[in-house]
């Protein structure tokens, strides 16, 4: 790879541990959750729940585009079943995703998404774990306008 290029991806991995670090301390100090995420956009996840009411991040690695991705959204629960003795919360909202080339030749993406999805939380004090299942279809807006997606599954550790 030129050095042009090993230097930029230097930089996009340490403004990733930069962002790890931070967000690791907030999130053992308050109602978060932290964790991973694989999908289209594969990496770090993170959540933060009020009631029925949740905030979501994703910064990872984009596998359809071969980008930095940045996503996140506000979601409302707008129901839940159960199936046997688990709940499920089923999520509507509204956000928007960063796409951030790693060559020179493409452009800077940006995205509005309307991720729909699944959440599954482990009633066990000793694996506080949420899993979400969602899919995001959208619009892109910039580098042109055209339709959009991403689906991610995530297991994240709840601090709370």
């Amino acid at each position: 790879y030129p050095i042009k290029e090993r230097l930029f991806m230097r930089k996009v991995v340490l403004t990733l541990a930069i962002i790890t670090l931070i967000l690791v301390p907030v999130a053992a100090t308050n109602s978060f959750a932290l964790g991973l995420n694989l999908g289209t956009n594969t990496g770090l996840g993170v959540q933060y729940q009020m009631n029925d009411f949740d905030v979501v991040g994703n910064v990872g690695y984009g596998l359809l585009n071969g980008f930095i991705s940045v996503d996140a959204a506000a979601s409302y629960k707008v129901a839940d079943f159960s199936i046997n003795k688990a709940r499920f919360d089923v999520t509507a909202g509204v956000g928007g995703y960063v796409g951030i080339p790693l060559d020179s030749d493409s452009k800077l993406s940006l995205a509005v998404i309307v991720p729909v999805g699944l959440k599954y939380s482990l009633a066990n004090k000793d694996w506080p774990l949420d899993f979400y299942l969602r899919f995001s279809p959208g619009v892109q807006v910039l580098d042109e306008v055209k339709f959009f997606w991403g689906a991610n599954v995530a297991a994240l550790w709840r601090f709370n």
